[in-house]
């Protein structure tokens, strides 16, 4: 008997241990319900906001880990209650992972270009922000035609190189109160 209540001693130091506290990204964790959308088609500051359609008012966010790497994941929600949301499917493009330190969304692409040295390149980022009501989403997005070198594929990775050659082209932001 003293046996079993060792090893359950133990079974309970050993998960209270691991146990870090609050998990990576737990702030946005909530229901949320998109207040303003906006848009401009360049990233000029001059540029004035644009409203645009709001397409998918709702969404909950959910911090949780992917294959061992910390994510706050994107669920769309049909409706303005939580049983509107599919818990088991987080979109991968609306999803946050932590990047140099900030918690963002970002996806490069490539493309060729039709001959062998050019390649169209995408780079988009969203970085959240946490407001006294909910978050806010600003969006960037930058697109160049790139000359590669000898011997280089047209490949996302090429983005962190030709960053400096890519044009912003385009922002969005959004705004949502967490419900």
């Amino acid at each position: 008997m003293t046996l079993k209540w060792l090893i359950t001693g133990l079974l309970v130091l050993f998960i209270c241990a691991c146990d870090d506290g609050q998990r990576a990204g737990a702030e946005y964790d909530g229901f949320y319900q998109v207040t303003l959308s906006q848009e401009r088609t360049s990233c000029d500051d001059q540029d004035a906001w644009t409203p645009s359609d709001i397409m998918e008012p709702y969404f909950k966010l959910r911090a949780q880990s992917f294959f061992g790497t910390p994510i706050v994941g994107w669920i769309s929600c049909t409706g303005a209650t939580e049983d509107t949301c599919d818990d088991d499917t987080i979109e991968l493009t609306g999803t946050f992972i932590k990047k140099d330190g900030v918690w963002q969304q970002y996806m490069a692409t490539s493309s060729s270009g039709g001959s062998e040295t050019t390649c169209y390149l995408t780079y988009r980022q969203g970085i959240p922000a946490l407001t006294g009501t909910g978050l806010s989403l600003t969006v960037t997005r930058w697109e160049g035609e790139i000359t590669m070198e000898a011997g280089e594929e047209c490949d996302p990775e090429l983005v962190d190189k030709y960053f400096d050659q890519m044009d912003c082209t385009q922002m969005e932001y959004l705004e949502a109160t967490r419900l």
